[in-house]
């Protein structure tokens, strides 16, 4: 479960609060500063904004690459390196060290042999320097497909206990909407899994509850959507849902996980009164949302980005045997920070 230290300030923003939800996350990141490993050392985006980080004290940056061309990049870019660290991808005895520290792991999915070939990757070593303790978090992802980066993080850091896959959920503060809980919401999962199964959307649904709460310190309400409410439609993907929420609710049946419901029915009281016809409590009030496939999520969370102002964060990678995380391809270097600053507040609390 993932428990993030000082969880216990709401990072929601209620009606009359100046303080938005990145600002609590920045303020959490400097509170428990982590390691943040990076190997995409040599994108002068990612470098600037990793550098303001670094100088802005919420997190102790390793760029992990070749030294000559990371210190060429910043010189040519006008770049101040002073304030983080390089680990040396081309070093023969590191790279060793690294390998053997590896193969001591109880608990590690590469073989001895494989990991000493792959190390010679600056995402792989990464990986690498995290699972052997020498990182907090991987950062990557402005030079890496999310499927590169989701593979290589699998290969070395395995599924967090308990997971049958990792996910991506996405967080979005919407600056003119107050539901019940607030205006920040978490949904799930348009990254990684695009035709989840049962099992696999009770893996989302309880990995999404856990980083909610601890990035929010809120608790988290999942809803598991679809066009049906309670019974009202019938189809495979209906069936597929409900398998999936008596899934969830039967692995962490701590959590509050409900559904199935149509998406207004989810989140606004006034219609969960009219069309869920029992006791609930997350009808009408959800801050975590379980859509039923990857195509759903991804078009719903595009149309709120282009129709409601807010801000979005992630997709925050969840499931892994350690933290993760990656950014889009077409980020900006605000967008870059913010994420690096998700890392150091994920990283401080995952309890594993």
């Amino acid at each position: 479960m993932l428990q993030v230290k000082g969880a216990a300030h709401p990072a929601v923003k209620k009606k009359g609060d100046s303080m938005g939800f990145i600002d609590v996350i920045y303020e959490k990141a400097k509170a428990h500063k982590q390691r943040i490993a990076v190997p995409e050392c040599t994108n002068p985006s990612m470098m600037r904004a990793c550098v303001k980080a670094a100088v802005d004290g919420i997190a102790d940056i390793i760029f992990v690459g070749d030294p000559e061309i990371c210190k060429k990049t910043a010189k040519e870019n006008e770049i101040d390196l002073r304030g983080v660290k390089i680990a040396d991808v081309n070093d023969p005895v590191y790279q060793e060290e690294l390998v053997e520290k590896y193969a001591q792991l109880p608990k590690k999915v590469l073989g001895k042999k494989s990991v000493a070939k792959r190390i010679v990757s600056p995402l792989y070593m990464a990986l690498v320097m995290e699972a052997v303790g020498e990182a907090d978090c991987t950062f990557g992802g402005l030079d890496t497909t999310t499927y590169e980066f989701v593979m290589a993080a699998q290969g070395v850091l395995g599924l967090a206990s308990g997971v049958s896959a990792p996910s991506g959920m996405l967080m979005m503060e919407l600056d003119d909407y107050q539901g019940a809980q607030g205006n920040i919401f978490g949904m799930a999962d348009g990254a990684i899994n695009t035709e989840p199964t049962s099992d696999v959307l009770a893996s989302i649904a309880v990995s999404c509850c856990d980083t909610y709460s601890a990035l929010t310190g809120n608790e988290a309400l999942c809803a598991f959507l679809s066009y049906s409410t309670d019974g009202s439609g019938n189809s495979p993907s209906v069936f597929r849902v409900r398998e999936g929420l008596e899934k969830a609710k039967a692995l962490r049946p701590d959590l509050k996980i409900d559904g199935e419901f149509q998406a207004d029915a989810a989140i606004v009281e006034r219609v969960a009164e009219k069309k869920v016809k029992r006791a609930s409590k997350v009808a009408g009030k959800a801050n975590v949302l379980i859509y039923p496939d990857a195509a759903a999520c991804n078009i719903a969370t595009k149309l709120i980005q282009q129709f409601a102002p807010g801000h979005s964060y992630g997709p925050i990678y969840q499931g892994f045997g350690k933290p993760v995380l990656d950014c889009s391809r077409g980020d900006t270097e605000e967008r870059i920070y913010d994420n690096v600053a998700f890392c150091s507040v994920i990283a401080s609390g995952a309890a594993r």
